[in-house]
């Protein structure tokens, strides 16, 4: 059965912002990228818990989630989409305490106000493939830059 284009969208969308949270950790803690043998082994620090491990063993996590009332509206928004452990993105629903102190710290009250409006005024389901290829060529960038 072939992927809907939401799921490749997706698919794109999550390994972008994952990677982009790693890469930001390594630069913000010093830590020389040459030290890992491939891409996958890049580390990052969960959002909501600060656990560390590689980008590829985590969640992309969202702030606004379909389960916690969340339309589609910022489902793709970079801001609203972070590296997050599966534990805290999983079981622990989102941990949407730490999740907020970690947003006000990183985007401050105005984005995540502007992220609530979004959330109920905005709508991606005509431009969805369009996204997935957007995400894609921003991951395939990333990717190269981390060589």
């Amino acid at each position: 059965m072939a992927k809907s284009a939401k799921k490749i969208a997706w698919d794109w969308c999550s390994r972008y912002c994952r990677l982009r949270d790693a890469l930001a950790y390594c630069r913000k803690n010093g830590i020389d990228l040459r030290q890992f043998a491939r891409i996958e082994d890049i580390v990052g620090a969960c959002c909501t818990c600060g656990k560390v491990l590689s980008w590829v063993y985590m969640d992309a996590g969202h702030f606004i989630g379909r389960g916690l009332g969340g339309r589609s509206g910022v489902y793709f928004d970079e801001r609203n989409i972070n590296l997050q452990c599966k534990p805290c993105n999983g079981f622990k629903q989102g941990s949407p305490l730490e999740y907020r102190d970690f947003m006000l710290k990183r985007y401050g009250q105005q984005v995540i106000d502007n992220l609530r409006i979004l959330d109920k005024t905005q709508s991606y389901k005509y431009k969805i493939e369009g996204i997935g290829i957007m995400y894609k060529e921003m991951y395939k960038k990333l990717k190269g830059d981390a060589k």
